[in-house]
């Protein structure tokens, strides 16, 4: 019995040894295939409270327990404007499984445009405002477009640097690796 019980021991470790490799391969994987900078240390993402285009208050925190894609964009990047539609559809593919997309906006002076890209395209993930860019400079953001990437647990997985096509099968590799 004790030989039995060994063998299904060095089995299941072995086997959760195998998948635990696998998975981290996968992650790595798809964070290469999307051009993800990981960082050395996974910190807290930091929180902020910014006001949508209709002026209510919406904080990263309230979506606690959710991978995010953390995008930084103005209406005068043309990058960020040919990834929008992509966004969209990667927060319509993927809501219901854990997976926020909000962007924010760091034109200044600019509600009426911002609200008529939202409309433009359809936009029904969070638009924020960031007129002043003080959470541009929290996350230290020196080009147009910049998105982090949230784990489900709140911290920093990354970032990228330039537009990406959100809705490839690469991204959402990507996404499900974060909201586990």
């Amino acid at each position: 019995m004790k030989r039995i019980i060994f063998y299904f021991w060095l089995f299941a470790s072995t086997t959760f040894l195998f998948l635990g490799a696998n998975s981290a391969k996968a992650h790595q994987e798809s964070f290469k295939a999307m051009g993800v900078v990981q960082p050395r240390n996974e910190l807290p993402a930091p929180n902020f409270t910014l006001q949508n285009s209709n002026g209510n208050s919406v904080s990263l925190s309230d979506f606690k327990g959710k991978a995010v894609l953390l995008n930084f964009w103005a209406t005068w990047c043309v990058p960020c404007k040919k990834e929008l539609p992509s966004m969209q559809k990667l927060y319509e593919a993927l809501k219901l499984d854990g997976v926020e997309v909000i962007a924010i906006s760091i034109d200044r002076d600019k509600q009426k445009r911002i609200h008529q890209y939202i409309n433009d395209y359809k936009l029904t993930f969070p638009v924020l405002l960031d007129p002043s860019q003080k959470v541009r400079k929290d996350y230290f953001i020196l080009g147009l477009p910049t998105s982090y990437l949230i784990g489900a647990d709140g911290k920093l997985k990354g970032f990228i640097s330039g537009e990406r096509e959100w809705d490839s099968t690469a991204s959402k590799k990507l996404f499900s690796t974060l909201v586990q």
